[in-house]
């Protein structure tokens, strides 16, 4: 395997990756099968260096303006009006961490294009971390809810990371299972999205990692899990409502197979995704992303409508907790510190400008439940970094910078900024519009609130 790696590098002119000579024969003899005389091509696209992409985060900057200021190269992705190719590495870029877009391999990028949406729907993401999807959904539904959902604490995390740097205002992210989030959200659903946890085959060019995770039983398993997280996310979807699945792999019994066997046993009807890609096996509704035929990764993308439906009823919904003097101190802060007026929710420890109240559950665990606007401690209001970059924009004060100039570099760099004010209080750090972080003036000090993690070294 390995002479045939480096004789067929070498006639078709490219540098193999060197983790590619691990790939499993059992892999490679089903995608010869599949594939017949696309598979050289596919072999060649496996060793080429893979397509980097962005998605615009459109609920703090317009594709337009987006395209404007951006200085670095960027060109239009087809199926996504927010999505561009890129060649550079951009995870340091100040637009980055200002939220103005998020990284995002661009076959991934399809599957929440294989549909549209009104921009008032509520959303279910059963599986969504590290997040790119969830970002892509809460900016086509402006109207609407997201219910962002990751079962690993640890992955969770990164969601809510990612969520808090876009600004997202109609998100609420769960660290729950799928039982029990389709327990608490019985026919709720406009439309549910399960990226199902897949084999990975798909991500091979990501990395050495994945290669050497795969083996021949991981397919069985892993759908065996996907089918029971559809089974789950039915019970939370509205009949009528778009159930969209996908996932990052190429076997058949995680794609075609997964979706054959959720048909035979619920009411559902497969809907045409009309875009000019490979057709699914044996389910030509469905459609396939190959490396060799797109500038991306492998995909897999099923658009189903539910036609039956569920007879169990929602869990209750949340209730606040009563008005108290805390919450009398967070109010001020708000009201002092944005110029629109926000009812605040007080959740767990922290004080919430909420996604909606009505989508919130008493036995569900979440992570947040919308914009995290802070806390209170020992009498005094401490604003959250969410909360100045989700309405950093609504902030009486507030410092516009250029992104790429030496302050905007400082400010990310937790450094002070000299700046002249005759006020005492908070205020939000814009980058070209785009609402990155906090900051506060006290007797004249700056103090840079951008948090300490974040922070370039």
């Amino acid at each position: 395997m390995r002479l045939f790696f480096k004789l067929f590098a070498k006639l078709n002119c490219f540098s193999y990756n060197n983790y590619m000579l691990n790939l499993n024969p059992i892999f490679l003899s089903r995608m010869q099968e599949l594939l017949k005389d696309e598979y050289p091509n596919f072999l060649s696209a496996l060793n080429m260096e893979a397509q980097k992409g962005i998605v615009v985060n459109t609920s703090k900057i317009t594709v337009k303006n987006f395209g404007q200021i951006a200085d670095f190269k960027i060109e239009p992705i087809s199926y996504d009006s927010a999505g561009f190719y890129i060649q550079e590495k951009l995870g340091k870029h100040p637009l980055h961490h200002a939220g103005a877009f998020y990284i995002q391999e661009p076959s991934a990028m399809f599957t929440v294009n294989c549909t549209t949406f009104s921009g008032s729907e509520n959303v279910l993401d059963m599986c969504a971390s590290p997040g790119g999807k969830s970002i892509q959904i809460a900016n086509r539904i402006p109207n609407g809810t997201l219910v962002s959902n990751e079962i690993n604490k640890s992955r969770c995390e990164v969601l809510y990371s990612n969520i808090e740097r876009m600004g997202l205002k109609n998100v609420i992210i769960a660290n729950d299972s799928p039982e029990n989030i389709a327990s608490a959200y019985q026919n709720c659903f406009d439309v549910v999205l399960v990226d199902a946890p897949c084999g990975g085959e798909g991500m091979f060019r990501r990395g050495e990692d994945v290669v050497k995770t795969w083996n021949a039983s991981l397919k069985d398993m892993c759908a065996s899990r996907q089918l029971n997280i559809l089974l789950q996310a039915d019970k939370a979807l509205k009949q009528g409502g778009k159930l969209i699945y996908s996932t990052c792999t190429y076997s058949y019994e995680e794609n075609e197979g997964v979706i054959k066997q959720f048909l035979a046993i619920r009411n559902y009807k497969l809907v045409n995704i009309n875009f000019p890609f490979d057709r699914g096996v044996g389910l030509v509704e469905t459609v396939r992303l190959y490396p060799h035929k797109v500038r991306g990764e492998g995909q897999f993308v099923a658009l189903l409508i539910k036609l039956g439906e569920n007879t169990t009823a929602n869990s209750p919904a949340f209730k606040p907790q009563k008005f108290d003097k805390e919450m009398q101190i967070a109010n001020k802060f708000i009201e002092k510190t944005l110029k629109n007026k926000h009812n605040l929710i007080k959740f767990g420890n922290f004080y919430y400008i909420p996604a909606n109240t009505a989508l919130i559950r008493p036995n569900v665990n979440y992570l947040s439940v919308g914009v995290r606007a802070g806390e209170v401690r020992k009498g005094v209001f401490v604003p959250n970094h969410y909360l100045f970059s989700a309405f950093g924009s609504e902030a009486v004060n507030q410092i516009e910078l250029n992104f790429n100039s030496l302050e905007a570099k400082k400010y990310i760099r937790g450094e002070t900024l000299n700046v002249n004010g005759n006020y005492d209080g908070y205020g939000a750090i814009i980058f070209n519009g785009c609402p990155i972080g906090g900051f506060k003036l006290s007797n004249g000090q700056f103090k840079n609130h951008y948090p300490k993690g974040l922070r370039e070294i």
